[in-house]
């Protein structure tokens, strides 16, 4: 038998070798089978333009990226007067919007046509007595109007929420320091009727807190989950909505940080922290912690990430329900130990939104594009990319009564302000919204 092994082994190297070359050897996958992702961005075509000195290269296809993949976006909105932040879309087919306020009339808008916008719910609402405290210089005031509203969200009500951060720019640049009653919670109804507001204490909301983006669990008492971005004190604010307590968490915590090493990339530039000059240098971008946030449809998880990071977070609800304190003297450090880091997302996020399937979309500016979180297999995948989406900034999902869901969001140009290119404004107008359509509906978080 041992004689007869290498003649064995010869014989089927020699019928291996009588039908194929001794170069193919197995690929995985078969080769000619394109990789899943190849048909998302990319394409094979003869370049369009004369780079080539050889005319017998005029015809050899070259891999390219083509820009953009998913479902086509639509342009909704143009804004030619104020730059635009956030965006809340109602069932009824109303947009509503949000400006940064510093010279600005009106920081809560609603669409009067696809390149008009006025003050809702009116403009009384949108004109506070002043803006800076003169008893109190640096600080802005106590007031129940609307003094700069970062965040505007419909509800699974249909009931329009602004999150008033509560402390309006000066020159456009500095922000002024809030005072308790200046931060708010706002609810209206649809026809712009006032229903709730809630404030917050100043062991809640700091002065240098920045209240960022808000979502709603409408379920049994009802909570609202804030975002505060602040550099300074970066966490979580949590609202009761049936008793008004709110309280914080996670402060300091890793998972709200920003990542002091990130540098992100935008149209393909790397944008570097240069030392910047004043009055510029109170807004470091780099600097910037935990600000999208989503609710998962069934109110267990809410997700977050900081925008100076590619981190992806979640938490169980049920530990930023317990409001720290006597009663519950271990709840700030269970909180903190049930964060859930569910690893990079691929580009920096600004804005988040939920589906009623449980994806969880976020804005990718690195990418000029939208990406969706699955929970089912935990990976972040490719929704839609195009060139014209710079920078989404706010997103919104809503299923319409005409018909249809999408997800709409700003698109603002961000890091190409003057806060952000040491006083030179790079952003061109208009500004965008757009939307694309989805396959689930809007996950409304109800009883």
């Amino acid at each position: 038998m041992a004689l007869l092994l290498p003649f064995i082994l010869w014989a089927v190297a020699a019928v291996a070798q009588s039908n194929d070359s001794v170069f193919d050897f197995p690929e995985f996958p078969p080769a000619g089978t394109p990789d899943p992702n190849a048909t998302l961005g990319n394409s094979a075509a003869p370049l369009p333009y004369n780079v080539y000195e050889d005319p017998g290269l005029a015809q050899a296809r070259i891999h390219y990226d083509t820009g953009s993949f998913g479902p086509t976006i639509e342009l909704v909105h143009a804004y030619y007067n104020y730059w635009p932040i956030g965006v809340g879309v109602a069932s009824d087919g109303s947009v509503f919007t949000t400006f940064p306020r510093g010279n600005e009339t009106y920081t809560l808008a609603t669409f009067t046509s696809t390149t008009t916008e006025a003050p809702w719910p009116n403009q009384e609402w949108n004109t506070p007595p002043a803006f800076a405290n003169a008893s109190n210089p640096g600080y802005s005031i106590v007031t129940d109007k609307l003094l700069f509203v970062q965040s505007v969200v419909v509800d699974g009500l249909d009931r329009v929420w602004a999150l008033d951060t509560g402390r309006p720019e000066v020159n456009g640049s500095y922000l002024l320091a809030a005072v308790p009653g200046g931060p708010k919670l706002v609810g209206f109804y649809l026809n712009g009727t006032n229903f709730a507001t809630y404030t917050f204490p100043a062991s809640v909301v700091y002065a240098d807190s920045s209240i960022n983006d808000v979502r709603f669990d409408l379920r049994g008492e009802g909570y609202a989950y804030i975002t505060d971005s602040s550099p300074n004190r970066p966490g979580l604010v949590v609202v009761n909505l049936a008793t008004g307590q709110s309280w914080r968490h996670l402060d300091g915590h890793q998972s709200v940080t920003p990542d002091n090493g990130f540098v992100p990339v935008y149209d393909g530039v790397p944008f570097y922290l240069y030392p910047v000059t004043a009055p510029y240098a109170v807004n470091n971008f780099g600097l910037y912690a935990v600000d999208g946030i989503a609710l998962s449809p069934d109110g267990q998880y809410l997700y977050f990430a900081p925008l100076a990071s590619r981190q992806f977070w979640r938490i169980p609800t049920s530990y930023l329900k317990v409001e720290p304190g006597p009663d519950h003297p271990a709840a700030y450090l269970l909180a903190k130990q049930a964060v859930e880091h569910l690893g990079e997302s691929g580009s920096n996020a600004d804005g988040m939104e939920t589906d009623s399937s449980g994806y969880i979309y976020a804005g990718a500016p690195e990418h000029n594009a939208v990406t969706r979180y699955n929970p089912a297999t935990g990976i972040v995948e490719p929704f839609i990319r195009d060139p014209a989406i710079q920078w989404p900034d706010t997103l919104s999902v809503a299923t319409l009564q005409s018909g249809g869901s999408y997800v709409y969001f700003t698109s603002n140009q961000l890091w190409l302000g003057p806060n952000y290119q040491n006083g030179t404004d790079l952003r061109t107008r208009p500004w965008a919204m757009f939307r694309a359509p989805i396959e689930a509906q809007k996950a409304t978080q109800l009883a």
